[in-house]
């Protein structure tokens, strides 16, 4: 399995193997960390309001892996534009755009939602089933544009029409990064602008009082994208210049300031403040530049550190991690509404992996490889 899924997945990147193991293996950690941060928010103790003991605030932290997905999305997509822009080189068929991203998104998602509706009625859990008017909107990833459905039936699915607003903006960006022609600072100021936006669009929601329909909307996420984003134009330019990957020593500083970003934006997020509205421009976008320099050391760094994410569990983990995001939290409440999940914390978390794992590599077996395989049979050619 793990052959077939790196070949195939490497396939859809563009990335040579050991690169792409190593995103694989981010991909599984951020999936096990949304994993554990699910079981642990829906165990049977949790107090109703807030977190106050110190593992706590730890367990509540590991939700940020979720961005690492939003990262990663900007930076693998964003390659095949800002290629095109900088270089002069083959530009990207739209067809072929929208028939991979169709693939790799919606044939598991729609596999997803028919299984939910199984295993809900199976174990009788019904707090957060929709009702059969509303049903169409899930499959049209339109949930997060009405209060009556966003966060209903899967609630992680909220990032997949995020993400989906992302694929179809995506075209239109590299579209003016073609515009902006081969010049490096050009194509840098429209990300940043991205980022920018994405703050403006924060402090609006945050001054107004928005809803949750307007906090998980995608300008509030752009520039979590953007800076995923930023990491392509910096490959794409250095191969273009034929410059040489990042030093061994390079490569560790890169990524353990990246590490530590990420730390310190989970410290700052978890810490008392009473003027909270400092971190409302920003959101989560301390934690996203962290993860884009932990990318950048990965697929531009050379030596160990470009490969300590490519560790063989947490990589074959990265392979099936769109399944696993997708299956692990309708497990959890089906399981705990049939009371079948242990009460101890690290035996609950053994129980959902690897139910989750199974689910997910289900998913990645029977609908997900078919689907790449699909959408990767040339049909028209690129343009």
């Amino acid at each position: 399995m793990r052959w077939i899924g790196r070949s195939v997945i490497a396939a859809d990147l563009s990335v040579d193997g050991k690169r792409s193991a190593g995103l694989d293996g981010l991909r599984g950690l951020a999936a096990l960390s949304v994993l554990v941060f699910h079981v642990w928010l829906y165990r049977l103790d949790r107090p109703k309001h807030g977190h106050f003991a110190v593992i706590d605030h730890v367990f509540f932290t590991l939700n940020t892996g979720l961005l690492c997905f939003f990262v990663l999305s900007g930076y693998l997509l964003y390659g095949s534009f800002v290629r095109a822009a900088v270089t002069g080189g083959e530009r990207v068929s739209a067809r072929a755009y929208g028939k991979k991203r169709f693939a790799r998104i919606v044939p598991a998602y729609y596999a997803n939602l028919l299984g939910c509706l199984v295993i809900y009625g199976l174990s009788g859990y019904s707090h957060i089933t929709p009702s059969l008017r509303d049903l169409p909107v899930f499959f049209l990833f339109g949930q997060n544009y009405s209060r009556s459905t966003i966060m209903q039936f899967n609630p992680v699915a909220w990032t997949l029409c995020v993400e989906m607003a992302f694929y179809i903006c995506l075209p239109l960006i590299g579209l003016v990064a073609l515009k902006l022609g081969r010049s490096g600072a050009r194509q840098a100021l429209l990300l940043i602008g991205l980022v920018a936006g994405g703050c403006v669009w924060n402090v609006l929601v945050w001054d107004h009082d928005l809803s949750e329909v307007w906090r998980k909307a995608l300008p509030g996420y752009i520039g979590y994208f953007a800076c995923g984003m930023l990491v392509a134009l910096w490959i794409e330019r250095r191969k273009a210049l034929g410059q040489r990957p990042l030093g061994p020593v390079v490569t560790y500083i890169t990524l353990l300031t990246g590490l530590a970003v990420v730390v310190l934006h989970a410290f700052w997020k978890e810490a008392p403040m009473t003027l909270q509205s400092l971190r409302a421009p920003f959101g989560h976008l301390l934690a996203s530049a962290g993860f884009a320099l932990v990318i950048a050391a990965v697929v531009g760094g050379s030596g160990r550190a470009a490969t300590l994410t490519a560790f063989r569990p947490i990589a074959a983990l990265g392979v099936i991690s769109y399944g696993v995001y997708l299956w692990h939290l309708p497990l959890i409440l089906a399981l705990k509404q049939v009371d079948l999940l242990p009460h101890a914390l690290v035996p609950r978390i053994g129980v959902v992996l690897s139910v989750s794992v199974i689910a997910g590599s289900l998913s990645w077996r029977l609908v997900e490889q078919p689907a790449i395989r699909w959408a990767h049979r040339r049909s028209v050619p690129a343009r």
